[in-house]
């Protein structure tokens, strides 16, 4: 999957985390754990070649 589209799951995840808080579908000290928490995992689980760049 190319960087940009794994980028943009995570970010719409990232949103519908927080559209779920606003519509107080889950408690507002969990929504805030995730939106803290999802970014680590996204940089955790995206390989290291998608994550340098290569000086030209």
């Amino acid at each position: 999957m190319p960087p940009i589209f794994r980028a943009l799951c995570w970010a719409l995840a990232i949103m519908c985390v927080a559209f779920a808080q606003i519509l107080d579908i889950i408690p507002e000290n969990i929504a805030t754990m995730l939106i803290i928490v999802l970014p680590a995992i996204m940089i955790a689980t995206t390989p290291k070649h998608c994550r340098t760049r290569e000086a030209t």
